[in-house]
């Protein structure tokens, strides 16, 4: 005795939903029929036949292009249908899931738990992180200027040297999207870090190794692109990925200011890893080369930054968060020599630069006016 049941069909050619209705006349196939009278046969034994489905949704797929398909939600059909290929042998996938979660519940637990490992080490991480790209700047501001806030209670400000700095900074153009606030802290770290948003901190530690005005460019053109790249915002993303993704997915800004003012100091120590540093290097040496800066600078920064490693690893707290390699200083210096030098040098970064590192009683000379 025949048995019809109604269905969706779609002919694969097109998009367009059909009305069907499902004949099944014997236990081998199943007979088509569509509106207009045409009809076909459904192998369900071909090779080429796939099923799956859910406990109210039979999806039947057949044919190489166009593959055709059926959609059945009659329970009473689907259930026999299940029946009929379990038979056969021939489950789908949501019945090999169950099938293995009954015969092996203690390994489908350690399964699931795997799977949900897996997805909070690597897959909300790398989510979190392209989550972050997609919010407006603005958060990065502020998220820039709650760390800051924090951090600059236990910081010892150096106010005449960062307005120095600030000037020295002002006659780059470092960044399309932010404007950079330069601070010059009094510490003996040979150490610098770039805040979310523009705020960068330069300690005299590392200003003091400083021979030149080119390489405390170089220095500020990689912190700037930091910045600029949201390399902060992203690498904050991910190592508090798990209550950063829920806050940035409901669009809780406060609440992400909230737990960065918790933990600012993690930014302070934030490791950007060597794809992003070296981004920061390569795309800092072509600001180098637009502001009159030979790219060749960054290059003399890496290696003066290598030679303190060997001489005094323990206060050099910039590499910790700044890892740097024979191949990160090797691929700077084939940035600057494809770069090549700039037209017409910076010379008044030069007398800048006197004043935030003087040298000794080198007197400080005034800076021609822009006029002249």
């Amino acid at each position: 005795m025949e048995r019809e049941v109604q269905a969706i069909y779609y002919d694969g050619a097109t998009s367009r939903p059909q009305e069907a209705t499902v004949c099944v006349s014997d236990m081998n196939s199943l007979e088509v029929r569509l509106p207009g009278g045409d009809r076909f046969q459904w192998p369900l034994e071909h090779k080429g036949m796939e099923w799956e489905r859910s406990s109210s949704l039979l999806r039947l797929s057949f044919g190489e292009h166009p593959r055709r398909v059926l959609l059945i939600r009659e329970e009473l059909f689907i259930k026999s249908f299940v029946l009929r290929m379990h038979y056969t042998g021939r489950q789908g996938a949501y019945d090999r899931v169950l099938s293995f979660a009954r015969s092996g519940p203690v390994l489908f637990f350690l399964g699931v738990i795997a799977l949900l490992v897996c997805a909070y080490l690597w897959l909300l991480p790398w989510t979190a992180e392209r989550l972050a790209m997609v919010v407006p700047r603005e958060v990065d501001q502020r998220i820039g200027e709650t760390a800051f806030q924090q951090m600059a209670l236990a910081m010892t400000i150096d106010k005449e040297r960062s307005e120095a700095l600030q000037e020295f900074g002002g006659m780059l153009k470092l960044s399309a999207h932010h404007e950079p606030v330069y601070h010059v802290v009094t510490e003996d770290q040979v150490n610098a870090f770039a805040l979310p948003g523009g705020h960068i901190v330069v300690f005299t530690g590392i200003l003091g190794k400083m021979d030149s005005a080119d390489e405390l460019a170089a220095l500020l053109a990689h912190e700037a692109t930091h910045v600029e790249e949201r390399h902060s915002t992203r690498m904050m993303a991910r190592s508090m990925a798990g209550y950063l993704f829920l806050s940035l997915l409901i669009g809780d800004v406060n609440a992400v200011v909230a737990v960065v003012a918790e933990n600012a100091n993690a930014l302070r120590n934030l490791g950007y890893g060597r794809g992003l540093e070296s981004e920061a290097d390569a795309v800092g040496q072509e600001r180098l080369l637009a502001n009159g800066v030979d790219p060749h600078a960054m290059v003399k920064l890496l290696e003066l930054l290598e030679r303190e490693a060997m001489e005094m690893p323990e206060q050099l707290a910039f590499l910790s968060s700044h890892p740097l390699t024979k191949e990160r200083i090797e691929a700077a210096r084939r940035k600057a020599e494809e770069l090549g030098t700039p037209s017409a040098a910076n010379e008044k970064l030069d007398l800048l630069f006197r004043r935030v590192v003087p040298h000794g009683d080198q007197p400080i000379k005034e800076i021609p006016s822009s006029d002249n």
